[in-house]
């Protein structure tokens, strides 16, 4: 397995046969340093499938050319791009009558209780409250605020059809360092109630049938009350899919791989709660040259990477029998790390 990734973690490297940064030297995506590695790498005539992750939904472009002569296992440019045009994608859930916070691409008249979202973007660091100042542009638009809880729910799809695999409730980083939005982490949920359960099955199989998504996708709502609004669909696998690896036979990439074959999959059984979390820099730091990774982190950065305030350091991992015991550990962890690091690069 070849692997293209803005970081090139070291967990990365050693599980690809070969694997390559895609960034450049300031740490921003390069697109032309993908497409060169994905030549070299893996050229159409020996590739044996494309799989992609988060960073392509506002490239939409870009994807079609890295697609292009190799067998696609994902969901089509097209397809990407209409889930993630706010006008089109809300004007589709109006028609399946799915309640979602109301949106304009033109600023309200009074921003009080609206946020500013960049069209395709990932990861919440770029939802802002929305100030006098802002203005409509190419790739925003403004959604009102939603009070509730934050969930997710992954879900496998055929083009045809949707089976849900399980829900999540995510949380921001609350961290002064980063954006207020920032993803924080997740952890599985299974506390769902069954009305709620029920009618996200329905929008799944409905958005599927509408949009021929593929493979694992993810969809974010938020819960108010018994009342449920609908925020976006990731139409590729999320970050939360790590957290049903070990309860999926050959694991949720196998998974996917099945699922854009058109194989539907049961939904997993799981053995008690799992949650990540994100360490994020307090400081601009340097990773220590001598630094013993706890076996509960992933994302692992090399030494000596310079990684600037607010950035993305690594990811912490917990199990607990409920979700409660899961998430009060991997946010113990979270600021073991950050306290660690922390203490090394002084």
């Amino acid at each position: 397995m070849v692997v293209l990734d803005l970081y090139n973690d070291l967990d990365t490297r050693a599980l690809s046969a070969s694997s390559r940064a895609v960034a450049k030297s300031n740490g921003r995506f390069d697109a032309q340093r993908l497409l060169a590695a994905a030549a070299e790498l893996c050229p159409p005539e020996r590739c044996a499938g494309f799989v992609y992750g988060s960073g392509l939904e506002a490239r939409t472009g870009l994807l079609g050319k890295l697609a292009r002569n190799r067998t696609l296992y994902g969901n089509e440019p097209d397809t990407v791009a209409m889930v993630k045009d706010p006008a089109r994608f809300f004007a589709l859930l109006d028609k399946l009558y799915t309640d979602h916070p109301a949106i304009r691409l033109e600023p309200p008249d009074d921003v009080e209780g609206w946020l500013i979202k960049r069209t395709g973007a990932t990861g919440g660091g770029h939802v802002r409250h929305a100030r006098k100042r802002h203005r409509a542009r190419p790739r925003r638009y403004f959604q009102r605020y939603q009070h509730g809880r934050t969930l997710s729910a992954l879900f496998a799809a055929d083009g045809r059809r949707a089976q849900v695999l399980g829900f999540n409730e995510q949380w921001t980083a609350d961290e002064p360092w980063c954006a207020r939005y920032c993803y924080g982490g997740a952890v599985t949920c299974t506390d769902m109630p069954q009305t709620i359960e029920s009618e996200i099955e329905r929008i799944a199989s409905r958005l599927v049938a509408e949009t021929a998504l593929k493979g694992i996708n993810g969809v974010d709502f938020i819960l108010d009350g018994d009342r449920m609004f609908v925020l976006e669909v990731n139409p590729r696998p999320t970050a939360t899919i790590e957290l049903y690896d070990r309860d999926v036979d050959g694991g949720m990439l196998a998974l996917h791989l099945r699922a854009c074959a058109g194989e539907l999959p049961l939904r997993p059984r799981l053995n008690g709660a799992r949650a990540h979390a994100i360490v994020y820099a307090a400081a601009a730091l340097r990773v220590p040259l001598r630094i013993d990774w706890p076996g509960w982190c992933t994302d692992l950065p090399e030494a000596g990477t310079t990684i600037p305030e607010g950035a993305p350091v690594c990811s912490v991992h917990a199990a607990g029998e409920t979700a409660l015991q899961a998430r009060q550990l991997a946010m113990v962890r979270r600021e073991q790390m950050q306290a660690n690091l922390l203490e090394r690069a002084a």
